[in-house]
Parts: C-alpha cells; structure tokens; sequence
C-alpha cells in the first residue's frame, strides 16, 4: 500500500469514527422531541399539582427525580418544561428566519441604501447584548410566551440576515439568474423565485445552533424570573427554584432540569456542526 493510499485509509477511518461519534446527539435529540410530544402520556403525575406532605422527596421508584419544593413529581416537570422550551426555540427561530432570509436576499440583490440602511441596522442590533436587550424588553412589556417567541425572533434575525446576503452577494452574477433577467423577470421575482430557494441550505444549516441558543436563553431568562415562571414547567424556573436547596443536600430538583438543559443543547449544537460540515462539503 502506498502512503498517499495509507492516508486516504486513515482519514476514512477517522471521518467513519466521527460521524460514529455523532450518533449519540442524533438520538439524544429523538428522545427528547419523542418526551416534549407525549409527555402527557409519559408523565406519571401532574406536573402543575403541588402536593405539600410530599416536599423534596429524593429520587425513588416512586419518584424518579424526586420532587421540588411544593411537592411536585420533578421527572413529570422536565418532560412537560421540554415542551415549553422546544416549543419557544423552534417557534422564535422560524419566526426569525421568516423575517431574515428575504431582508437579507433583497438586500445582497438590491444593494445600494437599502443595502447600507439593513447593514447598519444589523450593527446597532448586535452591538447591544442580547441578554440585556430581551430583560429589557420583557420588563417592560411582560413574560408571557407570546412576547418571548417575539423577543427571541427578533434576535434571530440579523443571523438570517446577514447569512443569507453573504449567500446571494456571489449569485447575482449566476447564469440562471442572467437568464431570468433576460426573461423580464422582475426584481421581486427574481429574489422570491431564484435567490432565495438557493439560501434555504445554509440558512437551515444553521437552524439548529440557533434554537440551541434559544433554548439557553429562554432558560436564562426564566432562571432570574423574566421568563417561564412557576407553576408552569420550564427548565430554567426550575433549576432557579431547586438552586436554594442544594447547600441542603437536596440536589435533585436542580440538577435533573439542569442536565435536560445540557444535553438539549449539545445534541442541537452537534446536529449544527454536523450540518454546516455537510454543506461546506457540497460547496
């Protein structure tokens, strides 16, 4: 065998490892859509009823992941809080890539002020941090779902955004989109019908990063009390509300809500990588 044909063996071997490697995530994530859609048949109590002779009970047969402060089946919670933080991701990242990709393709095609005028929004958007921006909002406006799928959008659309207009700068030059010119296509047109099917890869290459992102933030936010609160199940509100008892020893009602928000996010983040992996390849 010769080297170059020992090296190509190698990288094989290692490229077969990895995507080995990446299956773990795959199924993660599987098991958790799989949770989030039949928690009510999985849940083996109410995850909103408190029980109060019941408190900090640890993890037994008959409670799994123990219960929280007022009693409550803390393995029915996190199954139900997947719902809610799932559900919030995907909703606020579509949301943004509904408003993002055609602002971003027009403003690749267009150029000139509407250009300039998308692109300096954009800096002034992500020049604010964006946890402080969403405490902000939602102090002034309200935690309620509806508002943090719109706060979470609107932060997700300057990522779309400028994606997709890095995607369609290198296109307004193609041979099909010359052609469609010639054609009398107009410019909407020719953005609606050409350009943007052609982002819709990369665009959603990133669509899982995002609602990892999604994820953390609506955690974070529900953790200091400006998102999903109490009673309703939410992994951040519950680490927040389990947080105070582990110097007591009482780690469960933290820890269980604390590891769905880890492994959610990296089987979502794995998924990513594995996608942007996959497209540069076919570039």
């Amino acid at each position: 065998m010769t080297v170059g044909a020992a090296s190509i063996s190698f990288q094989e071997s290692i490229a077969g490892r990895i995507r080995w490697l990446l299956w773990p995530p795959v199924l993660i994530l599987g098991l958790l859509v799989f949770c989030a859609i039949f928690a009510p048949l999985l849940a083996p109590y109410d995850p909103v009823t408190p029980v109060p002779a019941e408190k900090l009970l640890p993890p037994s047969p008959e409670h799994w992941f123990g219960t929280d402060p007022y009693g409550m089946d803390v393995f029915s919670r996190v199954l139900y809080a997947a719902r809610v933080d799932v559900s919030v991701a995907i909703a606020s990242v579509l949301l943004g890539i509904l408003v993002g990709l055609p602002l971003g393709a027009l403003a690749g095609f267009v150029r000139g002020w509407f250009d300039e005028g998308m692109m300096r929004l954009v800096e002034v958007m992500q020049a604010f941090p964006q946890i402080l921006f969403a405490m902000a909002v939602i102090a002034a406006v309200g935690n309620n779902l509806a508002n943090l799928v719109l706060i979470l959008a609107f932060l997700n659309v300057p990522v779309y955004l400028k994606m997709v207009r890095s995607v369609t700068l290198p296109l307004q030059d193609s041979d099909f989109v010359l052609a469609a010119r010639c054609a009398g296509h107009s410019t909407l047109s020719l953005v609606f019908r050409h350009i943007i099917p052609n982002t819709l890869v990369p665009a959603f290459s990133q669509f899982s990063l995002s609602c990892a992102y999604a994820v953390q933030m609506v955690a974070g936010l529900s953790f200091i009390g400006l998102g999903v609160r109490v009673p309703q199940p939410e992994w951040g509100s519950m680490i927040s509300l389990g947080a105070n008892f582990i110097i007591f020893g009482k780690w469960w009602p933290a820890v269980f809500p604390g590891l769905a928000v880890f492994l959610t996010a990296y089987s979502l983040n794995a998924l990513g990588h594995r996608l942007r992996r996959a497209v540069l390849r076919e570039t």
